[in-house]
């Protein structure tokens, strides 16, 4: 059964004439693999969409669609906190982890908007 970034992922390649073997072959990994994902058995890797994004020139909506369907399938979120990271973006990171379980639907979206702002 396909979830819903499956489905969005599926018409995606439709829209541009791709098979799985054709969109693997552009994204560098196996039409097996694009199988797995689009049917939620192997979850959205996060270098897929600046992949798809990078090989298709995706719209701006179509791929905040695919960011939307890839997150409500998503689990859990691993992020690298090295590299050129101040401690305070370190700091807002961890912060955001701790209240994350507790944060209402309210708090939810205001936080959204307030970082569908910064775009």
């Amino acid at each position: 059964m396909l979830t819903d970034f499956g489905k969005a992922l599926r018409k995606l390649r439709i829209d541009h004439s791709l098979t799985l073997g054709g969109l693997g072959e552009l994204l560098g990994v196996s039409a097996a693999y694009l199988s797995a994902v689009e049917t939620g058995r192997k979850p959205v890797p996060s270098t897929l969409l600046p992949k798809l994004q990078g090989q298709l020139g995706l719209a701006e909506v179509d791929l905040r669609g695919l960011e939307v369907a890839a997150a409500k399938q998503m689990n859990e979120v691993v992020m690298g906190l090295g590299g050129h990271r101040s401690d305070r973006a370190k700091e807002l990171a961890v912060a955001f982890a701790r209240r994350f379980e507790t944060m209402d639907a309210q708090e939810v979206e205001r936080m959204l908007a307030q970082l569908d702002k910064l775009k």
